[in-house]
């Protein structure tokens, strides 16, 4: 199994799914839920909200690179 057939499973696991789903909500949740003072809190559930982000743009970019390379070699 290479890198990509491993994010498309990624991608596709129930689990992972409701694992990334979750810790979204859980963040989502402390920055909806904060109090006008609680600039911090806001803070750090922005920047936890970015790194998920970040990791699950990762493994897109990892599973779609198949098709990257498959539309390279079709341009050349």
């Amino acid at each position: 199994m290479n890198r990509t057939e491993w994010a498309l499973n990624l991608l596709r696991d129930d689990y992972f799914i409701e694992m990334m789903e979750e810790l979204r909500g859980v963040e989502l949740a402390k920055f909806l839920n904060s109090d006008y003072p609680d600039a911090e809190v806001r803070e750090q559930a922005y920047m936890r909200l970015r790194v998920i982000e970040s990791i699950d743009n990762h493994i897109q970019g990892l599973a779609d690179q198949k098709l990257i390379d498959t539309k390279k070699f079709k341009i050349l």
